[in-house]
């Protein structure tokens, strides 16, 4: 090599040839970095690009002797730079110090994981064994389960749950009101021309006769408490009153009724929610102020909420064909009047307003002779109907656990 410089008259870049002995394991690498940019050093640029780009990525590897030999570095970028920075410099180098800097320099080029050194080729392909990186979907959150709230008599809303038990509740009433009916035509057939000929007509009149019960039950409770409809204008305070109550409860507006006596009284009938009728008394409109009468207007509109309304059409009729009150009493069930109560004073958000109603009634005088609630039997039959079912029975002893009784009720709504 020393021999080629002489020739060609083009003295090296770094001084004399014997320049590369300092260098240490660099020397051999330094006669090749400082041989100028003559053809030597071009051919052998080409050639460590053509072996790069001939060689898989793994040959990176080779780039960490750099140090060693500047010809035969990495096939990377940090590679080939490494090893001819490190001879160049610690050939060129005059001092000790030149020489180390070259050294490190050789091998921080060449052993560096740089741009190219190991991990991927100048042409930019991915390495061999490397996936391509995807998208992670991240999945959302569980939703939170809704906790289960069983409905109780101090819950302030109408669940699903307790409005289809009044209706199957009602359903089983006309069954039982139809059975009867049916049982008798049904032996009557079975003893006179056959048995199937009794079977069928039992399962056809018990059909027939319990269709007919849901049906005309709202018509016969009306009729047995001797209510009148009414329209907009024959009282327009009842009216605005029942129809912002509705918007309240989300509620279609009932057909109105009212009942001529002077005792303060309300009921709520009809077959459903749809189909709902309310009854006051004049005695009722009469008596009361705007806020007592919202309040009353609710808790009847808590009845038809909570679709019991239909279980007290039929639990008059029943009433009214077999037992009268105590048969009442067993149908329409316990303690609906003090769920009413709560659902009402809760939706108005005031309760003083039924108290007071309530307190109006308690208060009120004894009805007259002539009068609904003075007769056992119109009354009995329809008693526990009523928002105020102890009319006439302010002295009877109050059973414990009945929440029925106006006076228990009243008490009640005064602790709230």
């Amino acid at each position: 090599m020393a021999d080629q410089s002489d020739s060609s008259g083009t003295p090296p870049r770094g001084g004399s040839a014997g320049g590369g002995a300092p260098g240490g394991s660099g020397g051999s690498g330094g006669s090749g970095g400082g041989a100028g940019r003559g053809g030597g050093e071009n051919r052998n640029r080409n050639r460590n690009r053509n072996r790069s780009r001939s060689r898989p990525a793994g040959g990176g590897g080779g780039g960490g002797a750099g140090s060693a030999s500047g010809s035969g570095g990495g096939s990377g970028r940090g590679g080939g730079n490494g090893g001819g920075n490190g001879g160049g410099n610690g050939g060129g180098g005059a001092n000790g110090q030149r020489k180390s800097q070259g050294s490190r320099g050789g091998q921080r080029s060449g052993g560096g994981s740089g741009k190219g050194g190991g991990n991927r080729s100048r042409s930019g392909s991915r390495p061999r064994g490397e996936q391509p990186r995807t998208a992670v979907a991240v999945a959302p959150p569980p939703a939170l389960e809704p906790l289960e709230v069983h409905p109780g008599l101090g819950a302030p809303q109408v669940y699903p749950g307790e409005v289809a038990a009044n209706r199957r509740r009602a359903i089983r009433l006309c069954a039982w009101t139809a059975a009867i009916p049916a049982l008798l035509l049904g032996a009557l057939l079975l003893v006179a021309v056959s048995p199937i000929a009794g079977v069928a007509a039992f399962i056809v009149a018990g059909a027939a006769f319990m269709y007919g019960v849901w049906r005309l039950a709202p018509a016969m409770a009306l009729r047995r408490i001797g209510a009148v409809p009414i329209e907009e204008h024959d009282d327009p305070r009842l009216y605005n009153v029942t129809e912002g109550l509705c918007a309240t409860f989300g509620l279609s507006m009932p057909s109105l009724h009212i009942v001529d006596d002077e005792v303060p009284n309300a009921c709520a009938l009809g077959r459903d929610a749809r189909r709902s009728d309310l009854v006051v008394t004049t005695g009722l409109l009469r008596w009361l102020d705007p806020i007592e009468l919202e309040g009353v207007i609710a808790h009847e509109l808590a009845h038809v909420k909570r679709g019991d309304n239909g279980v007290s059409c039929v639990g008059i009729t029943l009433g009214t064909l077999f037992g009268g009150e105590k048969t009442l009493r067993r149908c329409v069930g316990e303690h609906r009047e003090y769920r009413a109560d709560v659902v009402g004073a809760s939706a108005v958000r005031y309760p003083r307003g039924l108290l007071d109603a309530l307190r109006v009634m308690m208060d009120a005088p004894a009805p007259a002779e002539g009068s609904l609630f003075a007769s056992p039997s119109r009354f009995g039959s329809t008693r526990w109907v009523w928002i105020d079912p102890s009319v006439g029975h302010r002295g009877d002893p109050v059973v414990p656990g009945d929440l029925d009784a106006t006076s228990v009720r009243a008490a009640t709504l005064s602790l709230w």
